[in-house]
C-alpha cells in the first residue's frame, strides 16, 4: 500500500477514536452530573389548590356525563 494512503488511514483511525472517546466522556460526565444533582436537590411536591380540583372534577363530570373520574393530577 502507498505510504501516503497508510498515513491517511492511520490519521483517520486516530481521529475517529479520539472523537468517540471524547463523546463517551461527555455522555458519562452528563450522566454523573444528572445523578448528583438529582440526589442533592429535593424533589418538590406540588400542591394543587382545592378550588382547582373542584373545577377540574366538575369539568370531567360534565364532559363525560358522569362516567369519568380524575385519578391523578400532575402540575408541570
Amino acid at each position: 500500500m502507498n505510504p501516503e494512503i497508510s498515513t491517511a488511514f492511520t490519521l483517520l483511525a486516530i481521529g475517529m477514536i479520539t472523537v468517540f472517546v471524547v463523546l463517551l466522556m461527555v455522555v458519562a460526565t452528563g450522566n454523573l452530573l444528572i445523578r448528583v444533582v438529582n440526589k442533592v436537590t429535593p424533589t418538590p411536591t406540588p400542591q394543587v389548590d382545592n378550588e382547582v380540583v373542584a373545577v377540574l372534577t366538575a369539568a370531567v363530570e360534565d364532559f363525560t356525563k358522569g362516567t369519568g373520574r380524575i385519578t391523578k393530577i400532575e402540575k408541570d
